[in-house]
C-alpha cells in the first residue's frame, strides 16, 4: 500500500497549471495502478463559503467544523485535532475527471485548513524549529500572508495524516512550487524509512521573475545562464533573492528525495539558483495534454463553425485558423505573436490565402457575466470592437486590443480578433458564434497554435492542438518544445521551434541588453523564420489531412499516461 499526498493551492479548485497536471496525472492508469490512496491538501482560503462548494464540484463534504458537518468516520478524532491547534479543518472526498474523458475518474480525499486563529505558541514552536534544523528565518515573511498560510498548514499535518493513514503504510509528500516546502520540513524532522518527499517543480519562480523584469526577457537570461551555469550561481549574477520567501523555501528542495521538473529549462534554472543540489535528485518530467481519438471529418465539422464565426466577423472564409489561448500574462509574449503574423500576411497575400488569428485570453479568470457580453454585442460589435473599462477592456487587455486593432489596420490578408474572455461557447461569446460551438471546436479546429513565451517551464496550452491535426509554433523557452522533440525525430514534425535566445552575436552584452535591442532582435529573428512557419501551415485539406495522421499517429507521447511513468519511482 501506498499513498500521495500534494500540497498545494488547486487542492478543490483548478486555478491554473497546477490544477491541470494534478487532474492529468492522478487520473492516469500508471498513477493508479502505484498508488492506492492520494490526498489533496491545502489552505482554505475562505471560509465564509457555503458548505458544499469548500471543497468545489464533484465533491462530498463529510467534516466540517465550521458548519458542523460530522459524517466522516473520523469524526472523534478530527475535533481533538481542530481543539488541539485552533483551527478549523474541512475533509471530504472529490471525484476529479481527465479534461478530455470524463469517464476516466478516480476519487480523491482533500483535507483543507482554516489556520487564521491558530495557536500562537505551537507557531512560534515551529518557526523556532525551522530556524534551529534548517537555519530559515521565518520572521523575514511574517508579514507575507501567502507565505504564513503554508507555513502553518505544516504545523498539524503529522497528526491529521496520522488519523487517516496507516503509520506502517509508506507515503510520498509531494510539494507542488513553495507551497509544500514547510509541510515536507515538518516531515523531514523525524522522517521514516517508508516516507517520501518530492518537490515537484512546475517552475523556478525566481527565474520567472528576473525573466519577466529583464528588458532582454529571455534572450538575455538563458543566454546569461548558460555562461554562468557551473561557474557562478543565479544570485550572484543577479543579486541576492532573500526578499522572495519563494526564493528560500525552494532551496531547501535539495534536502528532498527527488526533484521533478516539467522542463529541461527549469532541471538548469533550478541548478542555477541552487548548485550545491545533487543533481541525479533532478529529473526531467514533462506534462502532458489529454488527446481525445477524433476523426479528420470531427476536425472538419469544428473548423466550419470557426470558420463561419470569423465570416460573421470579417466577412471572409480564413484558409488557415490560427489561434492562442492563454493566460493573459506577460511571460506569454503576445507582442512576438502580432510581429510574427506581420510577417506571415505578406506570404500569405502573396499566395491568395486568407487567415484569420483568434486570441482567447482574459484577466477575469471566471469570466465575464453572459448578460454583459451579450449586451456589448450589441451595443458596440463586441469582440471586434472593444471599450475601455469594465464590463470590457481592464488592465493589460487595453494593450492586447490595441496591438490587435493596429495590425488589423495594417494587414491584407489575415484577420485577428481578441477574445477577452473565458470560454467558447455562444453563452459566453454571444450570437454571432455558431449554435453548439464549444471550447474542443476551437482546439480542434485550429491549423497552428501560437506560444511564443519568454518563460514558460513547460506549455501545456501550447501542444493542445497537435493531436487534432494542428502545428505549435513556439518558443524554445517552452518546456514542451524539448518533448515535441523527443516525441518526433522525423522530418514531418508537426510544430515549429524559434530559439530566440539564439543571436549569433558574441558582441551582445546580455545582461545590459535594453527593450529596444530585444524588440530588435525578435522582429530579425521571426521576419527569418516566417518563411519556415508558412511551409509548414496546411494550405489544402489534403496537407490538412496529412498533419492530422501523423499527429494520431505520434500523440500518445504526450498522454498523461505516458507522462505518469517518470513519477512512478
Amino acid at each position: 500500500m501506498r499513498s500521495a499526498i500534494h500540497i498545494t493551492h488547486e487542492a478543490a479548485k483548478k486555478i491554473g497549471g497546477i490544477g491541470a497536471v494534478l487532474s492529468g496525472i492522478c487520473t492516469s492508469q500508471n498513477y493508479l495502478g502505484f498508488y492506492d490512496k492520494t490526498f489533496f491538501y491545502g489552505p482554505l482560503f475562505d471560509d465564509q463559503e457555503n458548505s458544499q462548494d469548500r471543497l468545489g464540484s464533484n465533491a462530498k463534504v463529510l467534516f466540517s467544523n465550521i458548519d458542523h458537518v460530522y459524517n466522516s468516520p473520523y469524526d472523534i478524532a478530527f475535533r481533538s485535532i481542530v481543539e488541539k491547534y485552533h483551527i478549523d479543518l474541512v475533509y471530504g472526498q472529490k471525484e476529479i475527471f481527465d479534461d478530455i474523458h470524463p469517464d476516466k475518474s478516480t476519487t480523491i480525499d482533500i483535507i483543507l485548513l482554516s489556520i487564521k486563529n491558530i495557536r500562537a505558541d505551537l507557531l512560534s514552536i515551529y518557526k523556532f524549529q525551522l530556524w534551529e534544523l534548517f537555519k530559515f528565518n521565518c520572521q523575514l515573511y511574517e508579514s507575507d500572508w501567502d507565505f504564513e498560510q503554508y507555513l502553518r498548514i505544516a504545523i498539524p499535518l503529522r497528526d491529521i495524516f496520522k488519523v487517516l493513514i496507516n503509520t506502517d503504510q509508506a507515503i510520498d509528500y509531494f510539494s507542488h512550487e513553495y507551497m509544500g516546502v514547510c509541510s515536507c520540513l515538518s516531515i523531514l524532522k523525524d522522517k521514516k524509512a517508508s516516507e517520501r518527499l518530492f518537490f515537484y517543480a512546475h517552475e523556478v519562480s525566481t527565474a520567472r521573475v528576473i525573466v519577466e523584469g529583464h528588458h532582454g526577457h529571455d534572450i538575455s537570461f538563458y543566454n546569461i545562464l548558460e555562461q554562468d551555469l557551473g561557474r557562478i550561481s543565479l544570485e550572484e549574477r543577479f543579486g541576492s533573492q532573500k526578499h522572495n520567501s519563494r526564493n528560500e523555501l525552494i532551496k531547501y528542495a535539495k534536502l528532498f528525495d527527488r526533484i521533478f521538473a516539467v522542463g529541461d529549462w527549469v532541471k538548469k534554472e533550478f541548478q542555477y539558483l541552487v548548485p550545491d543540489v545533487v543533481t541525479n535528485k533532478i529529473i526531467v518530467t514533462y506534462n502532458g495534454v489529454p488527446v481525445n481519438s477524433v476523426d479528420l471529418q470531427r476536425k472538419l465539422a469544428s473548423r466550419e463553425k470557426v470558420q463561419k464565426y470569423c465570416e460573421t466577423l470579417f466577412n471572409f472564409t480564413p484558409d488557415i485558423i490560427m489561434t492562442h489561448v492563454t493566460r493573459l500574462v506577460i511571460s506569454k509574449g503576445l507582442w512576438r505573436d502580432i510581429a510574427l503574423l506581420e510577417q506571415l500576411d505578406n506570404y500569405f497575400h502573396e499566395n491568395h490565402l486568407k487567415g484569420f488569428f483568434v486570441i482567447l485570453s482574459t484577466l477575469i479568470g471566471t469570466g465575464r457575466p453572459s448578460s454583459d457580453i451579450h449586451k456589448m454585442e450589441e451595443e458596440y460589435g463586441w469582440p471586434l470592437l472593444h471599450k475601455e473599462n469594465w464590463p470590457d477592456l481592464v488592465g493589460y487587455e487595453n494593450d492586447v486590443f490595441w496591438s490587435v486593432q493596429y495590425f488589423n489596420a495594417k494587414s491584407k490578408n489575415i484577420k485577428a480578433v481578441f477574445i477577452n474572455q473565458f470560454g467558447f461557447t455562444p453563452q459566453q461569446l454571444g450570437k454571432r458564434l455558431p449554435s453548439g460551438t464549444d471550447f474542443s471546436d476551437l482546439r480542434i479546429a485550429s491549423d497552428a497554435e501560437l506560444g511564443m513565451s519568454i518563460y514558460e517551464p513547460f506549455g501545456i496550452a501550447q501542444i493542445e492542438t497537435i493531436p487534432y491535426g494542428g502545428i505549435a509554433v513556439l518558443s524554445r523557452a517552452c518546456g514542451s518544445a524539448f518533448l515535441l522533440e523527443k516525441v518526433w525525430q522525423t522530418k514531418d514534425q508537426p510544430f515549429h521551434i524559434i530559439d530566440f535566445a539564439k543571436t549569433d552575436d558574441p558582441s551582445l552584452d546580455y545582461f545590459s541588453l535594453n527593450a529596444q535591442q530585444r524588440t530588435n532582435i525578435e522582429k530579425d529573428i521571426l521576419m527569418r523564420e516566417a518563411k519556415s512557419v508558412y511551409e509548414k501551415l496546411p494550405k489544402s485539406d489534403h496537407m490538412r489531412q496529412s498533419i492530422f495522421e501523423n499527429c494520431i499517429e505520434n500523440a500518445h507521447g504526450l498522454e498523461w499516461n505516458t507522462i505518469a511513468k517518470n513519477i512512478i519511482i
